[in-house]
């Protein structure tokens, strides 16, 4: 394990997911469309602050891709550059079984088990971590009871098929909210833990 995962830190990590869905449900349009996704000034904020919060990032190898492929270009920068620096400075570790390698500054693979070495990864020391996206990765982890905080922003606007992001759990995931924001474009975060 490389010693920029551990710090000097006593408590558990926490785990949590960041996630964005549409109003019927998905997280992803037809063909990985996410052009509904429009972040507006409040929403751009509240990320640029998720982002500075320093959590190590958790990624799938497809998601890992696709943030890889947009936050190292110089578009990422001229557009969102506060939310840019704070994902290209990130530690990242992605969960893959095919992926050998990964070129993205500060991203560890990780081929073994999801659940084992993400159970692993909770007793260790260091920072809290926060899952992107990745929703197949959320659906096994919320299956083990390893998340400890769901974060999902639904924006007003209904895409009508897609995946769901919650596809493919095995169990009911009872939940709890403890709180909710209300952005001025319609957008609504709202904030659970397990029950």
């Amino acid at each position: 394990m490389n010693t920029w995962l551990q710090l000097n830190n006593n408590k558990m990590r926490k785990l949590s997911v960041f996630d964005f869905t549409s109003l019927d449900g998905y997280y992803k349009g037809v063909n990985e469309d996410l052009s509904w996704n429009r972040l507006g000034p409040e929403e751009t904020e509240f990320s640029a602050g998720n982002v500075r919060s320093g959590n190590t990032l958790l990624f799938g190898r497809v998601t890992y891709e696709m943030m890889e492929s947009f936050w190292t270009t110089p578009d990422a920068m001229k557009i969102l550059p506060e939310i840019a620096r704070g994902m290209n400075s990130a530690d990242k570790i992605v969960f893959s079984k095919s992926l050998k390698k990964a070129d993205w500054n500060n991203t560890i693979v990780v081929n073994g088990d999801l659940v084992d070495e993400v159970r692993k990864l909770k007793q260790l020391p260091g920072k809290d971590m926060t899952i992107l996206g990745s929703g197949n990765i959320v659906s096994q982890l919320a299956d083990a009871g390893l998340i400890d905080e769901y974060q999902i922003m639904i924006y007003a606007v209904a895409i009508g098929e897609g995946t769901p992001i919650f596809k493919g759990i095995k169990n009911n995931l009872s939940l709890k909210l403890v709180s909710s924001r209300v952005f001025n474009s319609g957008t609504v975060l709202l904030c659970y833990q397990p029950e």
